[in-house]
């Protein structure tokens, strides 16, 4: 028997003891008496986790009991409820799935009641779907509030005349007598019920959306027969129902307000597949074991360099659930948001998926068991690509920079050994970086007649290229760690803020006032002072300095000049550059925002000190960044003062030796 067919079975069988309880106790055979009670308990215990249609739950009785909190929910909340089921399309056997409904069966109390279903998590939806059946005037579910005396009178008799009020106090004042039972109306529950059934009531109002009575009857098909809740009874492990269990629970998975998550559902529905309703010794060893292999992913998924190595997002990092990512990728969840796609309106489709496919299966447990050996092989799949220095560095660098995702890099690696593997990383590395510097004279052909020509120049300092330009850099730090054997930090360059630094900026700007003067010329004595400048070039810049500095507070007629006149010298002793090479690739590097806030605008010696200075305060600094600011890739080192046309060049060859690694880059100079 088909899981699904199972399913609907105990949905049939649960409804029809539900609808006859009161009948059993008129029954004079203890034989049937005791069948029929087992019965019930298989069935109110037996399904664990399966889906429901709000059709299916109409014949049931509910409850909220008094340790919860009442009914909360906003308008917002409500009208967005109403529009996800309006805006989804049906197709085939796709269903709008809400989140899981937490439940746990209570016989009845006393001989002619039904049972009641009590309400664990779930009530703001299952009440907000219940005053939406009302306004529709459909058969609905009962919900009996325990948390306020009148909650359940008001939704039960004044629901549907509400909306005949104008506004909150309207109501009270038809409503309540003071002097009678029905003065506890007055409650925060009820003014909650009444504000989202409002919402209902202009929601549906709406002549655009509905512009006839079949529209209607339309939407209410979606909602009753392709609208579904994740089932999940609460199972004990003896038939006490006492109120302290259902606490236990519900602070369980409301601890942080945090719902049930897919990962949750997956794995009470992979850990009860296993069994496959039997208890003999091998499945409950196959049960054990993958309960322990669960819990040993998770713990390796909370490694967080792990975790932001396989993510774009810096938000994602602190996950709760991480094992969900690999039931994502391997459910192939698409990543569109348009509620147009009717895969990404379910916030469950990955258990949809699993739920599927052990539905559709003939033997139960082998199924559970060939999918949760396909989980942990991608698992240690991406292990590997942690692990290994060279497969950490290329998935890595394309992972978190969004060149490639990591189920395309799945497909990728497919069959493949890892040697072929790294090849094809690093080609499609190096046609990023072929993209990134083409040419815009295409179709001039080169000296050999090449016309796919790449030019260093095309990429440069501007807003449009500045997440290339990061990804550039990168690529040169990971050469750095790659040349040292050791490991780039994703987690670490993922947390930072970064900006793009100019090596060497020189940008004279006008002094507005004596204050501002006298701190710039006090800035220059400590230049020509520190910077180990030579003699020669002291001379020059003192000389320079003190001429306009003799006539600043006497001639301010003549001090824009001999300003201009001290930068000239500045820029022939420590190095400048036309606007357009400042802005060159091979004048720039990676610093933390923070970091080059603090340094500015500022020439390369004075850039080098504060560098130095913010690493040893603690500021993390890249490695590649320190290699420019120490000239570790220039052939000479005696002027430290100056970043100068030779350091440039050298830097460039680094940064072209860099994108080589990944493949040829014939025509980049």
């Amino acid at each position: 028997m088909e899981k699904s067919t199972a399913d609907h079975s105990l949905v049939e069988i649960e409804n029809l003891i539900e609808a006859f309880s009161p009948e059993f106790d008129s029954i004079e055979s203890s034989g049937i008496k005791s069948f029929l009670s087992k019965l019930k308990h298989v069935v109110t215990n037996n399904n664990t986790l399966i889906l429901k249609t709000i059709k299916d739950l109409i014949p049931l009785n509910f409850f909220v009991d008094d340790y919860q909190r009442g009914y909360k929910w906003l308008p917002q909340q409500v009208s967005e409820l109403l529009n996800d089921i309006h805006e989804f399309s049906l197709g085939g056997e796709d269903f709008y799935c809400l989140q899981p409904v937490v439940v746990k069966h209570h016989n009845p109390e006393s001989t002619g009641e039904r049972g009641r279903w009590e309400l664990i998590d779930g009530q703001q939806r299952m009440t907000t779907v219940y005053m939406i059946l009302s306004y529709l005037d459909n058969d609905k579910y009962s919900i009996d509030y325990r948390t306020r005396k009148g909650s359940s009178e008001f939704l039960s008799n004044h629901l549907k005349h509400s909306i005949d009020s104008k506004d909150w106090d309207d109501f009270l004042e038809k409503y309540t007598n003071r002097d009678s039972h029905e003065a506890s109306l007055d409650n925060v529950d009820n003014y909650h019920f009444y504000t989202a059934y409002k919402v209902i009531h202009n929601w549906f109002s709406n002549e655009k959306r509905f512009s006839s009575g079949s529209a209607k009857d339309r939407w209410l098909d979606k909602l009753l027969d392709h609208t579904k809740v994740i089932w999940y009874a609460a199972r004990e492990g003896s038939e006490s129902l006492d109120k302290q269990q259902s606490i236990d629970v519900f602070m369980r998975i409301n601890s942080g307000k945090i719902p049930l998550t897919n990962a949750e559902l997956i794995k009470a529905l992979f850990l009860h597949a296993v069994t496959d309703n039997q208890s003999n010794e091998l499945a409950l060893l196959q049960q054990s074991e993958m309960s322990q292999q669960w819990d040993a992913i998770e713990h390796g998924l909370q490694d967080d360099e792990f975790w932001a190595f396989l993510n774009t997002s810096a938000k994602s990092i602190n996950q709760s659930s991480r094992i969900e990512y690999l039931f994502n990728i391997l459910s192939n969840k698409p990543n569109s948001s348009s509620k147009k796609d009717v895969s990404t309106q379910d916030k469950f489709y990955a258990f949809n998926f699993y739920n599927n496919k052990l539905r559709d299966s003939d033997n139960l447990r082998c199924a559970v068991l060939e999918l949760w050996h396909e989980i942990k092989q991608s698992y240690y799949r991406l292990l590997e690509w942690y692990k290994d220095d060279e497969l950490y560095h290329l998935t890595g660098f394309l992972i978190t920079r969004g060149v490639y995702s990591v189920d395309k890099l799945w497909k990728l690696a497919e069959n493949k050994k890892k040697s072929i593997f790294v090849l094809d990383l690093k080609e499609i590395i190096s046609k990023e970086l072929h993209k990134y510097f083409k040419s815009d004279d295409t179709n001039k052909p080169d000296k050999e007649g090449n016309q796919n020509k790449l030019d260093f120049s095309s990429i440069g300092y501007e807003t449009k290229n500045r997440q290339k330009i990061i990804s550039l850099l990168i690529l040169l730090n990971i050469s750095v760690h790659r040349n040292n054997k050791t490991r780039l930090s994703f987690k670490t360059y993922r947390e930072l803020s970064w900006d793009i630094e100019h090596i060497h900026a020189q940008r004279s700007k006008p002094l507005n006032d004596k204050a501002e003067a006298a701190s710039w010329y006090g800035d220059q004595l400590s230049i020509i002072k520190e910077l180990g400048i030579p003699s020669e070039g002291v001379t020059k810049l003192k000389d320079a300095l003190n001429k306009w500095n003799d006539v600043r507070n006497s001639d301010l007629s003549l001090s824009p000049d001999l300003h201009k006149e001290y930068l000239v010298v500045l820029a022939d002793v420590v190095g400048e550059f036309k606007e357009e090479d400042e802005n060159a690739l091979d004048n720039l590097c990676l610093l933390p925002a923070s970091v080059n806030r603090g340094i500015g605008n500022k020439i390369f010696p004075i850039k080098r000190q504060e560098v130095i200075k913010y690493e040893k305060g603690g500021a993390f600094i890249p490695g590649a960044t320190k290699y420019v600011f120490s000239k570790y890739y220039s052939e000479s080192v005696s002027q430290m003062h100056k970043w100068s046309s030779e350091d440039r060049t050298e830097y460039k060859k680094a940064l072209i030796g860099c994108f080589k690694y990944y493949g040829a880059m014939e025509g980049l100079a």
